[in-house]
C-alpha cells in the first residue's frame, strides 16, 4: 500500500471505487475518508498495485507515480509552505535551474491548490509555480466564486474575487520579483472561469491562458480588445457538463481579438495526459509579442 501524506500531493489510491459506491476524498496529513463519510477502513487492504488517481471535482484521473511525484529537494521543504501574507493563501515554487517563466495555477472546485502542482510540475518543470486557494469553502476544499447551479454562477462573487486575485497577482509578483509578461495562467473548471473573467474584466494583466474544461460564466462580458493574447481552451469530449458551452468560450475569446487554439480531447470533466500534452506542445510556442 502506498500512502503519500506530503503536503503537495493530495491522493487516494483504489483499484476501481469504493466497493460501498461513496468516491474518496484524500484530506490533509494522510487522513483518508469517504466524501460525507467515516475513515474507509477498507482501504487499508488495497494492494500495492492499486492505481493511483489524482481527485479534481469528483472526478479521477490517471497519471504515474513519477508524474506525481514532488520529492525533488527544492520543492519539499520551503516551497512547501503555506503562504498566507497575502489576498489569498498560496504556495510558491521555485525550481533550482528556474527559467525565469511564471505559472500561475487555480485549482478546480472543492479541493485545493495542491491538486494543480502535478500537473504544472509536468508541463513547466522549470517555471516558477504560483498556486493559489480560492477562498470560498466547498464540501472538504475550496472554490474560487459563489454558484447558484453547475452552470450558472453569483455575478457579484465573481467579480469580488476576480478583482481581488488580479490584485495578489501583481502584489505576489512584485514581493517575488516575478515578470508577469512572462507569466502563463493555467485555470481547471472553476478555476479556469477565473482566469476568463480576469482577461476579460482586468485587461492587460494576462498575456498567456491555458484553460481547462471551462466555460463562459459573466452574464454581461465586457467587449475588451484582447488583441495580443493567447488562449488555449481545451474542452472534454464526454464532458456533459462544460463541454457544450466550449463553443462559446471560443467565440467570446475569438471576438475580441485573442489567439485561440481550441482542442478537443477524448475525456469527460477530469483532465489528464492528453491535456498534459497538449499544454506542454502550446507552452512551448513562442509568446506574443509584447
Amino acid at each position: 500500500m502506498v500512502i503519500d501524506k506530503r503536503p503537495q500531493s493530495w491522493l487516494f489510491i483504489a483499484s476501481k471505487c469504493d466497493p460501498r459506491g461513496a468516491p474518496l476524498r484524500f484530506l490533509p496529513r494522510g487522513v483518508y475518508r469517504r466524501k460525507n463519510g467515516p475513515n474507509c477502513a477498507w482501504f487499508n487492504q488495497l494492494s500495492r498495485s492499486a492505481k493511483i488517481f489524482r481527485f479534481e471535482a469528483g472526478k479521477s484521473t490517471n497519471l504515474s507515480w513519477n508524474q506525481m511525484d514532488m520529492s525533488a529537494p527544492e520543492y519539499i521543504e520551503k516551497n512547501s509552505i503555506l503562504r498566507k501574507d497575502l489576498t489569498f493563501p498560496y504556495r510558491l515554487l521555485r525550481p533550482a535551474n528556474a527559467s525565469g517563466q511564471c505559472l500561475f495555477v487555480l485549482h478546480g472546485s472543492g479541493v485545493d491548490e495542491t491538486t494543480m502542482l502535478p500537473l504544472a510540475r509536468q508541463i513547466a518543470p522549470r517555471s516558477m509555480i504560483v498556486a493559489a486557494r480560492g477562498r470560498i469553502p466547498q464540501e472538504d476544499g475550496f472554490r474560487w466564486f459563489e454558484r447558484i447551479t453547475p452552470t450558472s454562477f453569483e455575478q457579484t462573487s465573481i467579480r469580488a474575487e476576480t478583482a481581488a486575485y488580479a490584485q495578489f497577482a501583481t502584489e505576489v509578483s512584485r514581493q517575488h520579483g516575478l515578470d508577469l509578461q512572462r507569466a502563463t495562467f493555467l485555470g481547471y473548471s472553476n478555476g479556469a472561469n477565473v482566469v476568463s473573467s480576469l482577461m476579460l474584466l482586468h485587461p492587460g494583466l494576462v498575456r498567456q491562458a491555458a484553460l481547462l474544461r471551462a466555460m463562459p460564466v459573466l452574464d454581461a462580458s465586457p467587449m475588451t480588445d484582447l488583441g495580443g493574447t493567447r488562449v488555449l481552451i481545451v474542452a472534454g469530449a464526454a464532458d456533459q457538463t462544460y463541454g457544450p458551452f466550449a463553443p462559446a468560450l471560443v467565440t467570446l475569446f475569438s471576438e475580441r481579438r485573442a489567439e485561440v487554439d481550441a482542442r478537443i480531447v477524448a475525456s469527460g470533466h477530469e483532465f489528464g495526459d492528453a491535456d498534459a500534452a497538449i499544454l506542454r506542445q502550446w507552452l512551448a510556442a513562442p509568446a506574443p509579442a509584447a
